[in-house]
């Protein structure tokens, strides 16, 4: 029988030999994509300083490094032997040099993954060290890393996302998935639109009926607070607050707060280790912590507190509004989560969600963990291309001549 016979023959999925040429694939990549940072000791740090470091770690073998060059590895045997060689409380103070193995089996950044893996077999290592022909170290290859490979369950320490018009956008351990700039560019554009919407209704509004009452409403909502005894004042507070509220309904009946409560439910499959399976990913919950809208919240409650005149105890509500702010900033966001800015995904804006998270992870493991420039942090978090969204909206009406007061 002929390998095409067997391929034919066996009750196999196409997507399990398209997921197992990809496993084949991701294993024959060179060991720098997957390699990690774990901690690094140097000659002269002590025994009890490597304990504290293997224990926190992942591996229980850490590099010895120097000026940049690996000098050798002290593994938690290493460690036990010493000690047991007398008053362990003596013992802990000696340099790990005393220690650490100094011929190291390491392997090239080029180096096929796979041929990293029998060597950690073939040694029974948990770990390889990772550096140049010219002995700099470069990092440690951990053996779960690889053979997580093969479940695919590499994935990146922290998630992040926006809710877009194109649907989910993704970014975590370098790489970025679902929907791109442009995505993020009219998320910028949408929620200016609606910000400005809300606005022009409630100034709008509030002059119109004060033409056909006579009621000093606009009068009231463009004046500065002058007591917090006047209910006129208050009246005027609530009036400012409006536009935020509208606001606030305008994305709650919006669709893009479907697609915001299915990137909060992909992120929370992804970081809890979940199948990105509709199955899985719809039990998630819609509210996420580190949300942007807890952020606003926390801005909203401060400035609306800050700003209220309160004569010689403006000082004192400086303080009161920065606590208030400390203490309801989260519980306020996830509040607003739950009500406004997100609601229950239909299945297409699930299902985007996923497909954005299954891009995501399989980039990853494509490229493995790599650290990011600064520039690069800010570009993925995506916060430039919705402002520059906001900007042309702004500039547009600007130019046109639309004054929104």
């Amino acid at each position: 029988m002929l390998p095409g016979d067997l391929l034919q023959n066996a009750p196999v999925s196409r997507y399990a030999i398209t997921r197992g040429l990809c496993n084949m694939m991701l294993w024959s990549l060179p060991v720098e994509r997957y390699m990690t940072s774990v901690p690094v000791l140097s000659p002269d740090d002590p025994l009890a300083k490597a304990v504290a470091l293997a224990r926190a770690a992942r591996t229980g073998t850490l590099p010895v490094v120097q000026n940049g060059r690996l000098l050798g590895v002290v593994a938690e045997s290493d460690i036990a032997r010493v000690m047991q060689q007398g008053d362990p409380h003596q013992q802990q103070y000696l340099p790990v040099s005393a220690a650490m193995t100094r011929e190291v089996i390491s392997v090239l950044p080029y180096t096929p993954t796979t041929h990293a893996l029998q060597i950690m077999q073939e040694y029974g290592f948990s770990s390889l060290p990772v550096m140049t022909k010219d002995g700099e170290y470069l990092g440690t290859l951990l053996r779960s890393d690889v053979l997580a490979l093969t479940c695919e369950t590499v994935r990146p320490p922290v998630v992040g996302g926006m809710a877009t018009p194109l649907g989910v956008y993704l970014t975590g351990g370098g790489v970025r998935a679902g929907a791109g700039d442009l995505g993020l560019f009219l998320t910028g554009v949408l929620l200016m639109v609606l910000n400005l919407l809300a606005i022009t209704l409630v100034y709008s509004g509030s002059l119109w009926i004060q033409q056909r009452t006579g009621f000093p409403l606009h009068a009231l909502l463009v004046s500065p607070t002058a007591s917090l005894l006047d209910w006129q004042d208050w009246v005027g507070i609530a009036l400012r607050a409006m536009p935020v509220v509208l606001f606030l309904l305008f994305v709650r009946f919006s669709p893009i707060a479907g697609v915001h409560a299915a990137e909060h439910m992909t992120v929370h499959a992804i970081e809890r280790g979940e199948p990105l399976d509709i199955e899985y990913v719809r039990r998630m919950p819609r509210v996420h912590p580190r949300c942007g809208t807890n952020l606003a919240a926390g801005a909203v409650i401060f400035l609306t507190l800050a700003n209220l005149d309160t004569g010689v105890y403006q000082d004192l509500t400086l303080l009161f509004a920065l606590v208030a702010t400390l203490l309801a900033w989260r519980p306020a966001g996830n509040l607003l989560q739950a009500i406004f800015t997100t609601r229950p995904p239909n299945e297409k804006q699930l299902r985007n969600g996923i497909e954005a998270g299954k891009q995501l992870l399989h980039r990853y493991q494509m490229q493995g963990y790599r650290p990011l420039t600064l520039r690069e942090r800010i570009w993925n978090m995506g916060i430039l291309q919705i402002a520059a969204g906001m900007m042309v909206v702004w500039l547009s009406l600007d130019i046109l001549g639309f004054s929104i007061w």
